[in-house]
């Protein structure tokens, strides 16, 4: 499988695969914890039994106290281990089943055995540890088993709603915001994020703004476009595609700045009444520029 590529191109493409492996757990968990036990991570019932381990909550706090600026939610930190622990829990696995099923169709055991398989080599890849061949292709292959599994338990989901339709999960910005859609403001349909009033982002003319977004993996990208607009206008076309990179000038200068990434999926129908089928708007702060003054003023 890997013998065309060099070790650093196999370490890059298994970090890839955990790295995504990790997103995919930690939605799961997420959607179905919550779900089901509100603030899962305090959860305690009446017998006074949490519903996740101590040591598990306890770790992940020490993680957000030391570094609070790397996660946007306590979900977000929570390693690979914790969330296979978590996940085959003999008291919650059967939340989780139905989008592990295809992947690991014997239920608990199996799901455990085979996640538990990653652990290793995950943990020689982020400590600059070697890894074998037969390791690689172990992270690859599961990996990917579990992931396809999950897509199609939310493809499955999809169907049975009414507008089955691809949506923006999260957005990240230059200046290190990171908002996934719970942390959103609903609006007609769409979300927005106002960052206008956040010291921290503000914008200059000169400066350049970078947005990615993230839309639910569920749908293949083929099968839907991406586009950005701006209430103030574009210097340069910005090309359709999860990443938007764009120069700020003096025509930009307001109190509030939107920039807004459309979703339009491959159908004669559309969700929304604007003719798309998700919509993101951001909204920025951008000073006029000022003679003998610098952006640290800001």
């Amino acid at each position: 499988m890997f013998y065309a590529l060099t070790e650093d191109q196999i370490r890059n493409l298994c970090k890839e695969k955990i790295e995504s492996l990790e997103h995919w757990l930690r939605r799961l968990i997420d959607e179905k914890l919550s779900a089901s036990h509100g603030d899962y991570f305090s959860y305690i019932d009446g017998a006074g039994n949490r519903l996740i381990k101590k040591g598990i909550v306890d770790e992940l706090e020490e993680r957000l106290k030391k570094d609070p600026t790397r996660y946007s939610r306590k979900i977000d930190a929570v390693l690979l281990s914790d969330a296979i622990d978590i996940i085959c829990n003999p008291q919650l696995y059967s939340i989780f089943a139905p989008g592990l099923r295809f992947a690991f169709p014997e239920g608990r055991d199996e799901a455990r055995t085979f996640m538990y398989r990653l652990l290793d080599p995950r943990n020689r890849l982020y400590h600059s540890n070697p890894i074998s061949l037969h390791e690689a292709e172990q992270v690859v292959c599961y990996s990917t088993d579990i992931i396809e599994s999950l897509k199609q338990h939310y493809g499955a989901i999809g169907m049975q709603n009414e507008y089955n339709v691809p949506t923006i999960l999260k957005f990240s910005d230059s200046f290190g915001n990171l908002y996934f859609r719970n942390q959103m403001q609903d609006f007609l349909g769409g979300v927005i994020k106002d960052l206008s009033n956040q010291p921290t982002s503000v914008l200059w003319p000169g400066d350049v703004l970078t947005l990615e977004i993230e839309v639910d993996p569920a749908f293949d990208p083929t099968d839907y476009t991406i586009s950005w607009t701006c209430s103030k206008g574009f210097v340069e076309p910005i090309p359709n595609g999860p990443k938007a990179i764009i120069k700020i000038t003096t025509n930009h200068v307001a109190q509030q700045m939107g920039i807004t990434c459309n979703i339009r999926a491959n159908n004669e129908w559309h969700r929304m009444l604007s003719g798309e089928d998700d919509v993101l708007m951001v909204f920025y702060k951008v000073r006029p520029p000022r003679v003998g003054t610098t952006k640290a003023a800001a």
